[in-house]
């Protein structure tokens, strides 16, 4: 077979497969209307077929069209596909028999449809880049809403994205709803969902696509390890008695070096290590001089292993990571049924709202935190408007459910307030229409078997709900100021509610009062292993008609 004939094969099954939708699809609706029209007033149009292209004639206008929908020519003088291609592709849709006079134009159908099952993964990579791939894999591992129409030409239609995306042998013919003439990541995503939809790729072949292991700076870890030794060995020397306040201003310090140099687990200790010195100087009768020295010689070892570790995943874990990756995930409702106030010991307030999404039963968070270790820092307002363009304050969020679109997670399910994500309010939140079952308890051995000895532990794997029974008589442990409620399952087993802060006065009343009345019997909270007896950390508690009380707020 010539060049010529392979070249009229591959573009009558191009015509074959357009419409009028394709052609308004690759200019617009004005522009085919108008084309329609002025090819009724030409008497004739004349072509000639050479080895890789169509040369027609008309109005003193000359034209060229190849296979690739974007390789076309024109004499006019427009920059961008005008009526006179839109005419010739016309031309050819109305006289395609007379024109090509194929037989086996079925087999040439399979060729196109073989040349998207042979579109590779690494190509698509190639095209829209590893960071817009890795959105696309993480959407589709969470569910996407599709649909494939399989005619003259494959249709995806991306239902949560409202676009579709017409799929015609070479991606240099392909087109989307959304008007983007170049490789975009529609495109992308819809090949991945097709092939997946045909079995030309599994999931698991798609899991190979993953952000490649971070590369460390061995010499610059090396030179920052040296440095923390360095500052510990000096406070270590010069002892705890003998320690001046200018302690502080070193360990902050040493902080903003672990930033610098990438060590975020190590800004962490630092913090808690300031943290410490701080109740120590300020004579706080919760410092504890082991926990500090423990503190202290842990980093030091830490920062010995981190000057002679060469493996990559060792490494990895010893540093940290001070930003997760976010991607892009399919639409989803969620209900807010949660907030929890925290501050940490490594410089750091917040509030944590928790979501659960109905459908798959996961749990979601949203951190809305501000660093509290420079100083004059402005006071956080928690009555600040809420993120997602959502129509209330940010206080709301746990009482409400929404739909958010074009939301970021990273792997552990936390959702980043991305401007591109908004959502739509819903109603308010009802606690006891969630889909909760899995992790909701009224027998405390079940809390031991599914949450303990489970091997498998996701994020957030210890945060449950207990329906209480009945509750014991509260006490405060003189020498850490803990207060303790025992708390009853059906079956008379003991947890011990905890709430070790002795500067959360406000939530230790909220306790006693709803201890004192008996009110609630539902609470969502962290439970935990403590001198071999389980505890429990409550977040919120619900009454009998779902309201929700936020203890640490």
């Amino acid at each position: 077979m010539d060049s010529k004939d392979n070249f009229l094969k591959k573009i009558s099954v191009f015509v074959e497969s357009i419409d009028e939708a394709y052609l308004i699809g690759i200019s617009n609706k004005g522009i085919v209307k108008r084309a329609q029209k002025d090819l009724l007033k030409i008497e004739s149009i004349k072509y000639e077929i050479k080895d890789s292209y169509i040369r027609f004639e008309f109005d003193d206008i000359v034209c060229y069209i190849e296979e690739n929908i974007n390789k076309y020519k024109c004499s006019c003088p427009s920059r961008s596909i005008c009526k006179h291609i839109i005419m010739a592709y016309l031309h050819l849709l109305e006289n395609k028999d007379e024109i090509f006079q194929l037989k086996d134009i079925n087999q040439v159908k399979k060729d196109y449809l073989k040349i998207i099952e042979d579109f590779k993964i690494e190509e698509i990579k190639k095209k829209i880049g590893e960071k817009k791939l890795q959105n696309i894999l993480n959407k589709i591992e969470n569910g996407v809403n599709f649909e494939v129409n399989e005619g003259s030409i494959v249709e995806v239609i991306l239902k949560d994205e409202d676009a579709s995306v017409k799929l015609l042998g070479q991606s240099e013919n392909y087109i989307c709803s959304c008007k983007n003439k170049d490789f975009c990541t529609h495109k992308a995503e819809a090949i991945i969902l097709y092939k997946l939809k045909k079995g030309f790729v599994t999931l698991e072949e798609l899991k190979k696509f993953k952000p490649k292991t971070v590369e460390f700076d061995e010499e610059r870890f090396k030179k920052a390890s040296l440095k923390v030794q360095e500052e510990i060995e000096k406070i270590l020397v010069t002892g705890l008695s003998r320690a001046s306040i200018t302690t502080l201003d070193r360990l902050n310090n040493l902080s903003i070096i672990c930033h610098n140099y990438g060590l975020f687990n190590f800004e962490k200790t630092v913090r808690r290590i300031k943290e410490d010195f701080s109740l120590y100087f300020n004579k706080n009768a919760s410092f504890i001089k082991e926990k500090l020295l423990n503190e202290l010689t842990s980093l030091y070892s830490k920062a010995g292993f981190l000057y002679n570790s060469k493996d990559s995943n060792s490494l990895k874990q010893l540093v940290g990571e001070f930003k997760s990756s976010y991607y892009e995930i399919p639409p989803l409702v969620l209900s807010g049924f949660a907030a929890e106030r925290w501050k940490s010991n490594s410089g750091y307030e917040g509030i944590t709202y928790y979501f659960m999404d109905n459908i798959s039963a996961h749990i979601y968070t949203y951190n809305d935190l501000m660093p509290t270790y420079y100083d004059e820092v402005q006071k956080k307002n928690w009555n600040s408007n809420s993120p997602w363009k959502l129509n209330c304050s940010i206080c709301d969020l746990s009482s409400i459910s929404f739909k958010l679109f074009y939301a970021r997670s990273n792997f552990k399910r936390r959702l980043s307030s991305s401007s591109k994500s908004y959502g739509t309010i819903i109603d308010k939140t009802s606690i006891y229409e969630l889909n909760r079952d899995e992790i909701t308890y009224d027998d405390w051995n079940s809390v031991l078997e599914n949450i303990f000895m489970n091997e498998k532990k996701e994020e957030n794997y210890n945060m449950i709900f207990l329906n209480v029974s009945k509750f014991g008589t509260t006490m405060f442990k003189d020498v850490n100021g803990e207060f303790i409620v025992p708390i009853y399952d059906k079956n008379n087993g003991i947890i011990n509610l905890s709430v070790k802060d002795s500067t959360r006065t406000n939530m230790i009343r909220r306790i006693e009062r709803i201890v004192k009345r008996q009110k609630s019997n539902c609470f969502f909270g962290r439970v935990y292993i403590e001198n071999e007896e389980l505890r429990f950390f409550p977040i919120s508690c619900y009454d009998k008609i779902g309201e929700i009380n936020n203890l640490t707020l």
